[in-house]
């Protein structure tokens, strides 16, 4: 629907932030009962318009609009849940349910709002959510974040790159001292991409000793680069319990015009594949070298 010439509202207001905050300064408190004054740990209404904008701070901005685009779709009576904090600090998960009074449907002039305290089932949802998309040996992200990821991206035209890591000698050291060992390695090389990655980049553990990054927010020198930094810093992993070194095979690649992100991962698959195998190649000369040496030959 349009009205006024706007189509989209919420991406109007999204890109006039000087607009909504004038929308929001038209809002007047009448009454807050005191169950609301208790939630906020506020003494009066006095204190609490005092700290209104620490207790509702930038999220509520947010979700100002989305209660403004639901009425202005028609709805009388809306719902947003969203993040707060009392007047001592503390952040609450809020579900804001408002109406527009009788006879105010046109001028939104009357609106009460019931809030409510879902702290508690917003805690569940995001503990099951990183259950959902997390690996829980290493932290990362898991497959169906990946697969996730992927799908959104399929539709967009960002530049974007996906990098495959994969470890070098996780058999061995399971072999040489134990699954626990080999869990150690992994263990590392998470905390490596967690600590080395820019937000713009989150890892994902595919399973196994395969891992991935989808890089974005970086040009090819500077994803080049990013490659770099993280093989210094394995180079310089102390070893762990069992003095396994930490060391990856990476392959990067960046997405094509009219490439699907399949397609991009197996490219950065096949490029991490060459980079194993000259991996190999230089064990197998080091190998040859040290039994020349040994037997005088």
């Amino acid at each position: 629907m349009a009205r006024w010439g706007i189509d989209d509202l919420r991406t109007h207001l999204a890109a006039d932030s000087a607009r909504v905050e004038e929308l929001v300064a038209l809002i007047r408190v009448t009454a807050v009962n005191r169950e609301t004054l208790r939630l906020y740990e506020v003494a009066d209404e006095a204190a609490l318009m005092a700290k209104v904008r620490e207790i509702f701070g930038e999220d509520q901005i947010a979700s100002f609009v989305e209660v403004i685009c639901q009425l202005w779709g028609g709805q009388v009576a809306t719902s947003v849940v969203t993040r707060n904090y009392t007047a001592r600090g503390r952040l609450l998960d809020v579900n804001y349910k408002g109406r527009l009074l009788p006879g105010h449907e046109a001028d939104w002039a009357a609106y009460l709002i019931c809030v409510e305290d879902v702290s508690v089932q917003q805690q569940a949802l995001r503990l099951l959510e990183a259950a959902r998309t997390h690996d829980p040996l290493t932290g990362l992200h898991n497959r169906t974040f990946l697969t996730e990821t992927l799908e959104r991206l399929e539709v967009g035209g960002d530049p974007v790159a996906l990098a495959v890591f994969d470890l070098n000698g996780l058999k061995s050291a399971n072999d040489r001292f134990g699954h626990k060992a080999g869990d150690d390695l992994l263990r590392r090389m998470g905390r490596l991409l967690r600590d080395h990655l820019p937000p713009t980049c989150p890892a994902v553990r595919m399973g196994g000793d395969e891992f991935v990054a989808i890089v974005t927010g970086l040009d090819e020198a500077g994803a080049n680069a990013l490659i770099a930094r993280l093989a210094r810093a394995a180079d310089g992993n102390e070893g762990g319990a069992w003095q396994v070194p930490l060391s990856f095979s990476a392959g990067l690649a960046w997405r094509r015009a009219g490439e699907g992100m399949d397609q991009l991962l197996a490219r950065a698959d096949r490029n991490m594949y060459r980079s194993k195998r000259a991996f190999h190649g230089r064990r197998a000369v080091a190998g040859a070298a040290a039994r020349t040496t040994a037997t005088g030959r």
